[in-house]
């Protein structure tokens, strides 16, 4: 299956890299490239335009903005943000724009065919040092964790609460389980067990989550 990709950043020289780094990767076909994200926005629109590579910071329209329109009018296309921003708070506003990726500047084929192959098995691909960056966000919500609920039964337990931040940092059970010293059916369960308090389909559903609603405390 050919992926039609769109390129979006508004340095050439960028442009040219990413280029060469997607010409490694087997499947992926460059369609375009835009350097802002309203062209952007009129590209995918008007094509069969199936992934598209955002950069954030761009003239006219940003990243954020683009992403955000985009998955409004055309919810299947994927997106990647792929930027050297790998602070809090353009991560938390890309997610929540509804990008399905998030990687850095510097990545090379290797990790960007593993963003392809995550999220076209419906979970979103964020690079470790981006998952680094949110674990270590400081947090200070106005919502206390019980506020979150309606029901007092909906609460996590004390063992939830220790096995949601691995979930969201992206280790597989087993990694949990040596972790915690646990079961790794014991994990699988509890997994099961906050999907379901929190009325999620999956990981990647917590992930999003979670950062909307502030819950990725230290």
């Amino acid at each position: 299956m050919i992926r039609k990709t769109l390129i979006v950043d508004d340095h050439k020289l960028f442009l040219e890299g990413l280029r060469y780094v997607l010409s490694q990767i087997s499947n992926v076909e460059i369609v375009g490239e835009a350097t802002n994200g309203e062209v952007a926005i009129e590209m995918v629109l008007n094509s069969d335009i199936e992934w598209v590579l955002m950069d954030i910071n761009m003239p006219h329209c940003d990243g954020i903005t683009a992403t955000a329109q985009l998955k409004k009018r055309k919810p299947e296309v994927k997106i990647i943000a792929v930027t050297m921003f790998e602070d809090y708070n353009n991560i938390q506003q890309m997610v929540r724009a509804g990008a399905d990726g998030y990687v850095l500047k510097n990545t090379g084929s290797e990790e960007l065919l593993k963003a392809f192959e995550t999220i076209d098995k419906g979970e979103c691909y964020y690079s470790p040092s981006i998952m680094r960056t949110l674990m270590r966000r400081n947090t200070s919500s106005v919502l206390s964790r019980n506020a979150l609920f309606l029901k007092p039964q909906e609460l996590l337990t004390s063992r939830e609460k220790e096995i949601m931040p691995l979930l969201v940092e992206g280790l597989t059970s087993a990694e949990i389980a040596e972790k915690l010293f646990i079961s790794e059916s014991t994990v699988i369960s509890h997994r099961k067990n906050i999907l379901h308090k929190f009325n999620l389909k999956n990981t990647s559903a917590l992930v999003k989550f979670a950062l909307e609603n502030n819950l990725l405390l230290p």
